[in-house]
């Protein structure tokens, strides 16, 4: 039966800095470059009907280095973007407690999924499009296919309730490295998830590098 390969995009300096990014289209850092490189090589045996990815730069341009050890095309899909953090974007938390105690409190406990920052999306929109986006390559794709979705923290937490048929509940319970791989695998009885925020493919990494 075929997978569901789930990889979050490379690190980015804001990453590294603590920055919300959402909707803000920061690119790959050289570190964020270098991890991707390293889960390509893990990769390089897989085969994929498609490569479906958010359309902002950092996961694109994970996504083209993933595609080069094979023909496979790659479509860009907005539905998969990150959560849009609205005017919290660029901020750090501490600036957000800062600036909205109420609802940085709010958000951080995950208690209210209608809960949205200024100008930004709520937990249930993203699951919303999320699903959306599940439901075209459900139909688009047979079960026997692979499939390898490179995407955001928020949009691969949507996508594996999506596929396991979890209560939204779940996902504020999920956590989602920088250029982790995991692996939900289609089976007749369901689907399974076989992997789960693997990042073994960065460990070879050089200390000073990962610093």
């Amino acid at each position: 039966m075929g997978n569901w390969y789930l990889v979050r995009h490379g690190e980015t300096a804001w990453n590294r800095s603590g920055q919300i990014q959402g909707h803000t289209d920061v690119p790959l850092s050289e570190y964020g470059r270098l991890q991707v490189r390293r889960l390509a090589e893990r990769l390089s045996t897989c085969s994929f009907s498609k490569i479906y990815t958010s359309d902002l730069s950092r996961a694109l341009e994970s996504a083209e280095t993933l595609a080069k050890f094979g023909e496979t095309s790659i479509e860009a899909d907005s539905d998969l973007r990150e959560f849009s953090y609205g005017t919290w974007e660029s901020m750090t938390q501490r600036e957000m407690e800062i600036q909205d105690p109420k609802g940085f409190a709010e958000r951080i406990g995950g208690e209210s999924y209608a809960f949205a920052t200024p100008g930004g999306e709520s937990t249930t929109q993203v699951l919303a499009r999320v699903r959306r986006f599940h439901a075209r390559a459900a139909e688009r794709h047979d079960p026997s296919e692979s499939l390898l979705i490179v995407a955001h923290g928020g949009s691969i937490r949507a996508l594996l309730v999506c596929l396991l048929g979890l209560p939204d509940t779940y996902f504020w319970r999920l956590h989602v490295d920088n250029s982790s791989l995991s692996v939900v695998q289609n089976h007749p009885g369901g689907r399974v998830l076989e992997r789960w925020n693997d990042t073994g493919h960065l460990t070879s990494l050089e200390p000073r590098v990962r610093e």
